[in-house]
């Protein structure tokens, strides 16, 4: 009896083994399916890039980089009036209280029409499943001047006007003038922008047909301005006007007024980006918001020379003189918004086409034809003939006048994944 239970556990034993070594079998059959399926899917994620390359598996693009021609327009400036011209009959040709007296160069809301330039931005996934990148990208927009020459032998006559601080009125600066006068009056304003930032950026939703992120980082915002007035005036007494005491008969009389405004603003910034996919073509919104800090310059100097024997050279002009020149600083708290869409076609597996538009705004700048103060004492500058006398309000001063600025427009170009 005991010997038919020995051999029952020995054939139960043997049965277990058989079942276990035929579920074993089983389960690696079932681990290389599932891998097969994994890898016809091309959903297989190695640990690292090594494993990836020794199973030979497709790697999905981490990098890329975005290049773009850019056709924006900017914000246009405010001059004072600065050359004008009007019948040498009058008492102050030129000056702004006469009837007769037109504005050649100087107003409101001078354009400075459209410019190129470029913006370019580097962009990397920091994790295998593409939900956290950096990014960082600069752009620029070329600098584009609103400047006009103007010369006259005599008659036209050409002028500055200001206001003259001792008379209480207005007044002119003349350039040319029938008999007595030739020469020229160029106006000369470069601009010029650029800016760069850097963001970290996470996925908050991705599917088959819609992706929405959001980001934070850093901002920085350049804005540099000019603004110069450059006069030249020869003086060439006719026979009717020697013997009036006319100083500088035969010599030529230069002045220059320079105006330079440098704007720099850094702040943090935060943003949005959706972007909807159908079929080959992406429809991508952006909106970014910075706060920070504007960080303005403002640069004023002036000279006269006179070629006489020794020559004659002041360190003043006619807006620019003792009472404002120098360098000035000032800061202030702004905002920089940016808003913006691109439309993407997508060319190749790794290569887009883009174009859209974009908006960006700065709340807080200072532009040099709002520094222009044209409220002068003629005892500040060296072509008067009170010049270093005393008295008299110290003007002109320097205003700190700030505004808004805009830049916006299109964009085309092409990016790049790997």
């Amino acid at each position: 009896m005991w010997k038919q239970g020995l051999a029952l556990l020995i054939l139960l034993v043997a049965g277990v083994s058989l079942v276990r070594g035929q579920t074993v079998d089983t389960e690696e059959q079932t681990g290389t399916q599932e891998e097969m399926s994994v890898f016809a899917g091309r959903r297989f994620v190695a640990e690292d890039a090594v494993a990836a390359e020794d199973l030979d598996v497709p790697r999905t693009p981490r990098a890329w980089f975005r290049g773009e021609f850019l056709l924006w327009w900017i914000k246009p400036a405010n001059f004072p009036p600065l050359v004008t011209t009007g019948p040498f009959t009058d008492l102050r040709p030129g000056a702004l209280d006469s009837l007769e007296t037109q504005i050649l160069f100087g107003q409101s809301g001078m354009d400075f029409q459209d410019r190129t330039g470029g913006r370019f931005t580097l962009g990397y996934w920091i994790d295998d499943w593409q939900i956290w990148h950096v990014n960082a990208g600069y752009f620029f927009v070329r600098g584009r001047s609103i400047g006009q020459g103007f010369t006259s032998p005599g008659a036209p006559v050409l002028a500055t006007p200001f206001f003259n601080a001792n008379l209480g009125s207005q007044d002119s600066s003349l350039i040319t003038f029938p008999g007595i006068l030739s020469g020229d009056v160029v106006i000369d304003a470069p601009s010029f922008l650029q800016g760069a930032d850097m963001n970290l950026a996470a996925k908050l939703w991705d599917s088959d047909w819609l992706l929405w992120e959001a980001s934070a980082g850093f901002r920085w915002l350049n804005l540099n301005e000019e603004l110069n007035i450059n006069a030249v005036s020869l003086v060439d007494l006719a026979p009717q006007f020697l013997g009036f005491g006319i100083p500088f008969n035969g010599n030529t009389i230069s002045v220059r007024d320079t105006f330079e405004t440098r704007n720099n603003f850094y702040g943090g910034q935060v943003g949005s980006r959706v972007e909807l996919t159908r079929k080959r073509f992406a429809l991508d919104l952006f909106g970014k918001v910075a706060l920070g800090v504007s960080h303005q310059i403002t640069k004023i100097r002036g000279s006269t020379g006179i070629d006489t024997q020794p020559a004659i050279a002041q360190n003043a002009g006619l807006f620019a003189v003792a009472t404002n020149s120098g360098r000035f600083t000032h800061s202030s708290f702004a905002v920089v918004p940016e808003v913006g869409f691109n439309l993407k076609f997508q060319l190749t597996e790794r290569l887009q086409l883009i174009g859209g538009y974009s908006f960006l705004y700065m709340s807080r700048v200072m532009r040099p034809g709002d520094q222009v103060d044209t409220v002068v004492n003629p005892n500040f500058v060296p072509t008067s003939a009170t010049f270093g006398a005393a008295g008299g309000p110290t003007r002109p001063a320097v205003p700190f006048r700030t505004t808004d600025f805009f830049a916006h427009g299109a964009n085309f170009g092409v990016e790049f994944r790997y």
